[in-house]
């Protein structure tokens, strides 16, 4: 069983070389934490953990559908300690079974699953609660109450921890980076290295490419986790290819190529859709010669899914 407060090791930083508009490019593998795949979800997941064990709760509530990464992780987290957990998931009444490679180890897990519609979440929250507290449990929701408010601190430690390995790196090797960018999402990944970053005193651009979310919100949700409204954010929607999950066909030349080339996965749903957008980005704004660092978040069994689907052109 994995200990908690054990830290993480730190993850590879390897040059890449060149891209065709002329900067450098590093990739920091987070896919390759030690833990059910890896991925930046395992960072947060971890610290989830830890916080729940500072907290002294018992059972773990989280949310979202199976096939998410970070439901994925925690499900494994939980079944490696004994913890017993309730996935609630936003199926509009019905649990959907996506068979996912995500779904399917999530289901492996054990747990509890509870679907309710997009405008129940705090009421089937709040029935989990209940039922866990009459169950002699102490409830741990990740996301805090059941609006969703109260663990930003916790899901920021991640990645503001892992910006000091960032720094760390680049002292070691006498180099700095001028960019850092990665998928946004939730604003978890980003808001922690600009918390990281606030604090060290960073200067480099830590560039979100956005996976779904308009301006406004994912502006929003990378300053709630960064933990100060005020902060500068650098969140691009451009690239966002029609909305969640959706992509075209340069990023399907793009997860190919980072293959062929260098033998690393990416996925359609988030790393393929911003390692394509960095390198528009890259080109329309960029200078040659800039020293590029992208973020690696994982998601490997996302990329199965899509060699399985044939959506890649070879099947």
């Amino acid at each position: 069983m994995r200990q908690w407060s054990e830290p993480l090791k730190p993850t590879p930083i390897q040059y890449l070389g060149k891209c065709g508009s002329g900067q450098e490019i590093y990739i920091k593998r987070e896919d390759l934490l030690g833990f059910s795949f890896g991925g930046n979800k395992c960072r947060i997941g971890f610290s989830f953990l830890r916080d729940m064990e500072k907290k002294k709760c018992n059972y773990l509530i989280t949310y979202g559908r199976k096939e998410s990464n970070l439901n994925r992780v925690l499900a494994n987290m939980c079944r490696s300690a004994n913890i017993p957990f309730t996935v609630v998931s936003p199926d509009a009444g019905e649990e959907k079974e996506a068979s996912t490679f995500n779904s399917m180890l999530v289901g492996q897990m054990g747990g509890r699953y509870l679907s309710c519609g997009k405008t129940q979440v705090a009421e089937a929250l709040e029935q989990v609660f209940c039922r866990a507290r009459e169950e002699g449990f102490a409830p741990y929701y990740i996301y805090g109450d059941s609006r969703g408010l109260g663990n930003e601190a916790a899901a920021r430690e991640a990645y503001h921890d892992a910006y000091g390995e960032i720094r760390l790196w680049e002292e070691t090797h006498r180099l700095e980076f001028d960019s850092i960018f990665l998928a946004s999402g939730t604003g978890m990944t980003q808001g922690g290295l600009l918390s990281g970053q606030t604090e060290a005193g960073g200067r480099e651009r830590i560039v979100g490419i956005s996976v779904a979310r308009g301006q406004e919100a994912g502006e929003a949700g990378v300053r709630r986790y960064a933990g100060d409204a005020r902060i500068p954010v650098c969140f691009v929607t451009d690239y966002i290819c029609g909305g969640y999950g959706q992509y075209d066909e340069d990023v399907k030349r793009t997860i190919r190529m980072v293959m062929e080339d260098y033998g690393i996965p990416l996925d359609p749903v988030y790393t393929g859709k911003a390692y394509s957008g960095m390198l528009k980005w890259l080109k329309a704004h960029g200078s040659g010669g800039e020293k590029v660092l992208f973020i690696h978040t994982g998601g490997t069994p996302l990329y199965f899914d899509y060699l399985q689907s044939g959506k890649d052109g070879t099947n």
